[in-house]
């Protein structure tokens, strides 16, 4: 959310201020802010398209959702030398962020869904950088906003480390991560092989919590905002996740996360040199800009990692971690509705078993008027894919998502390949990565 986007502003200024009058006259249709937002360029987004888009998915969804899981990054990117982030400003996106969601998804007998947070990388001030300390004042300010949404039991492990479990319906559990002690570029803390280090914490946190699920006979989903992958984490940190991760790959059904804004998933294992080794040469993910520079070989990277499946799923336990788009206007704002096994005389219990994306197409959106008022019409969203139809998946295991990445990465796939390439970006200009 940035509460300086200025519909009719220029790219260059961030979407925060107007083109000097005289150049009007000069200015090409499309380079100034939309109402809702500027498509494939790296603005934030307007709040009034973060407040619609909370509204409509809650109008739509609230009653048929059992939970709603909430990757980080609430606050805008600090891209404009004239208007730098705040702490104020920044805890202030987050606190009306949080209020917007729980009272939109309160139900008629006034009990909230439960939802689940996490704390992105721009959550925090300055970005990137928290500290592993006793009463971190950042944690305690987010204890204290998402005190709704984290158990009594787990405030203190939340106070201590920004991370907490929570039972979402009964069998299924979350693990909120705070994946910044992971974290590559958070520079104030040490990587996982410090004992002490709050890395080495959390992550023994984790193999407590797993250990704790598996004796209480319930599935994990786990989440977090940046995802495990080479260029991300701290290679002792990762080293740490994967061991644990493929150790207790019965009890988890699967790894969500956000950060790179790019619709896909990736394929790590602790074979560093080769699988998890693919993939680090992306750009800083979160850099918008990289993105666009680096798409293609991004795009490069992630199938030889998809290639290399077949050679190495027999020989070692792959873990299949999802990144889903964000609510950005870069790619199209979007959301995702999970399916999972709901039956619990079955083991299959709590098995991930669909998705489907839906976006908004602000370029169509940005031009749509009442005939009469003039006012601007609110986006609605629509079905982008899903993952049975559209990809033929009959469930979303991990087994599932090998199979699918060898098929994709084979002279067979190459179609669907195609298509998945279009839904990494959602289906914005995709001439524009040369596809």
């Amino acid at each position: 959310m940035d509460k300086h986007y200025l519909a009719g502003a220029t790219i260059k200024s961030d979407c925060h201020r107007e083109p000097k009058k005289h150049k009007h006259k000069k200015k090409k249709q499309g380079l100034l802010a939309g109402y809702w937002g500027a498509p494939g360029m790296d603005c934030d987004s307007p709040q009034r398209l973060v407040y619609h888009s909370i509204d409509y998915i809650a109008k739509e969804w609230k009653d048929k959702i059992d939970f709603i899981i909430w990757t980080g990054d609430n606050a805008r990117h600090d891209g404009d030398a004239l208007v730098t982030r705040t702490k104020k400003e920044i805890v202030g996106y987050n606190v009306k962020v949080a209020d917007l969601l729980k009272s939109a998804f309160t139900l008629d007998n006034n009990r909230t869904l439960p939802i689940v947070p996490c704390i992105g990388n721009n959550d925090i001030h300055p970005h990137n950088e928290l500290r592993g300390m006793k009463n971190n004042p950042q944690l305690l300010e987010f204890s204290e906003m998402w005190k709704d949404f984290i158990p009594e039991k787990q405030q203190k492990a939340f106070k201590r480390g920004g991370y907490f479990a929570v039972d979402v319906v009964p069998g299924l559990r979350v693990l909120s991560l705070n994946s910044l002690y992971f974290f590559g570029s958070n520079d104030v803390v040490n990587s996982c092989s410090d004992v002490n280090g709050p890395g080495a914490r959390h992550v023994k946190w984790m193999r407590s919590q797993l250990k704790k699920a598996r004796r209480d006979n319930v599935k994990v989903i786990i989440i977090g905002h940046v995802p495990p992958t080479v260029k991300t984490f701290k290679d002792s940190c990762l080293d740490d996740y994967i061991k644990l991760s493929t150790k207790f790959k019965d009890v988890i059904t699967g790894h969500m996360y956000g950060h790179s804004n790019m619709d896909h998933f990736q394929v790590i294992s602790r074979e560093l040199g080769s699988m998890a080794r693919i993939g680090s040469e992306d750009g800083d993910e979160d850099d918008v800009m990289q993105i666009q520079k680096d798409a293609g070989r991004f795009i490069s990277t992630l199938r030889k990692q998809y290639k290399k499946v077949k050679k190495y799923r027999d020989s070692q336990d792959l873990v299949v971690v999802h990144v889903a788009p964000p609510m950005l206007p870069l790619f199209y704002p979007t959301f995702r509705i999970n399916e999972y096994q709901i039956d619990n005389s079955t083991n299959q219990f709590g098995q991930w078993l669909k998705y489907t994306q839906y976006f908004a197409n602000l370029t169509y959106w940005n031009e749509q008027r009442h005939p009469i008022t003039r006012k601007h019409l609110e986006p609605e969203f629509e079905i982008e894919y899903s993952t049975d139809e559209t990809y033929n998946m009959t469930d979303l295991t991990a087994e599932s998502w090998l199979n699918f990445a060898q098929h994709i990465s084979s002279k067979q796939g190459k179609s669907l390949w195609k298509t998945y390439l279009a839904n990494m970006f959602v289906k914005t200009n995709n001439d524009w990565y040369g596809q």
